[in-house]
């Protein structure tokens, strides 16, 4: 979504805008202006996994590259699974969770946290995928830009005055997408979108199916 003709603020102001108008239409009896979760910060550049190589690569670290798993992490200790980027990244270096030496693939959370937390999408910055996630409680992470490289965010819910609000992993805190990142319908490049799956419909012949996740996981992987 691209307004070329519009100001930054103005462009920001109708993103909001549309994310509750799509939260209204959505629920139009119950609701709210504003949706939030409190998702302690974790920063990738702590000491205690700063220094870890980021999956085989011989050059990136967590503390230089390791926004995605800093951010998944996030997101699974908020599920109640236990977890640092420091265990994350053993794992997913061990279980082929990486491509291309440190680029995740994202369907090796449902894998690691065994269907508990699974990837469901790979999407485009649209207010009308990312209001309903946020709205139904489930964390969003989303592509970004910063000092021109990619980066990865947790978005953790949006208000009236400020918009949309992050967990950065880069600078372990929470603030404004805006304030950081400016109008998120440019700052966002895309998004990952992740559920707790239903159990029954996870099954095939009485076992998991993680066919059609890993498909899309090998298309998709960063």
């Amino acid at each position: 979504m691209k307004f070329p003709r519009l100001t930054v603020g103005l462009r920001a102001a109708i993103f909001v805008a549309a994310i509750a108008l799509t939260m209204a239409l959505a629920n139009p009896l119950g609701a709210s202006a504003e949706t939030t979760m409190e998702i302690a910060p974790m920063s990738q550049q702590n000491g205690a996994w700063a220094g870890a190589r980021l999956g085989t690569s011989p050059t990136e670290t967590i503390g230089s590259a390791g926004c995605a798993i800093t951010a998944v992490t996030m997101m699974l200790r908020h599920s109640g699974i236990n977890t640092d980027p420091g265990t994350f990244n053993a794992w997913l270096t061990a279980n082929g969770g990486y491509a291309f030496d440190d680029e995740l693939i994202w369907d090796a959370v449902t894998r690691y946290s065994g269907g508990r937390v699974a990837f469901s999408g790979w999407f485009g910055p649209d207010p009308n995928v990312i209001s309903p996630e946020l709205d139904a409680g489930r964390l969003v992470i989303a592509e970004v830009q910063l000092g021109g490289n990619q980066h990865f965010v947790l978005l953790t819910g949006y208000t009236l005055s400020s918009g949309l609000v992050i967990d950065d992993p880069w600078f372990g805190d929470v603030v404004s997408f805006n304030a950081r990142y400016g109008d998120p319908a440019t700052g966002i490049l895309s998004i990952r979108t992740f559920m707790v799956p239903d159990p029954v419909a996870m099954r095939v012949d009485g076992r998991v199916n993680w066919l059609a996740n890993a498909i899309s996981a090998v298309q998709l992987a960063r």
